[in-house]
């Protein structure tokens, strides 16, 4: 596939229902994705790539449809909120260097920090991303 004018690229699940986009920063290596991001997708027809897959999850199970509870039960509740009104919110997790004693994603991947937001409104996952940030 090709990538967007943001380097970015996109592909449907089965139905085009959700959108996944995986974006690569600049100085990655061929294959190499940094940052993952799920939506339903809009009205219009893009004409990307579908993939064989009726609704994307993470490896923790998270996906789109799911309650805060439901998120935080599987994520924990070391998160920030941010942005939040009553029917929109937004959880923020993040882990840096040194503090990624447990994981080690980071060592591993030798990035400096890895983030998780997930955007809910009136209690139902709409979107969530996740990677690491642009060094």
């Amino acid at each position: 596939n090709k990538t967007d004018e943001r380097e970015q690229y996109h592909f449907y699940s089965l139905m085009d229902a959700e959108t996944l986009t995986l974006t690569q920063h600049p100085g990655d290596g061929n294959n190499q994705i940094s940052v993952f991001s799920v939506s339903y997708s809009d009205k219009a027809y893009h004409g990307y790539k579908q993939l064989n897959f009726e609704t994307f999850k993470t490896e923790k199970g998270i996906k789109l449809g799911m309650s805060k509870k439901e998120v935080i039960n599987r994520l924990g509740n070391c998160y920030v909120s941010v942005d939040s009104t009553i029917d929109l919110i937004e959880l923020y997790y993040r882990i840096e260097n040194p503090k990624d004693s447990r994981t080690k994603i980071l060592e591993t991947n030798n990035m400096p920090v890895y983030y998780a937001t997930y955007g809910f409104w009136k209690d139902e996952l709409k979107q969530f991303e996740f990677g690491f940030e642009y060094p």
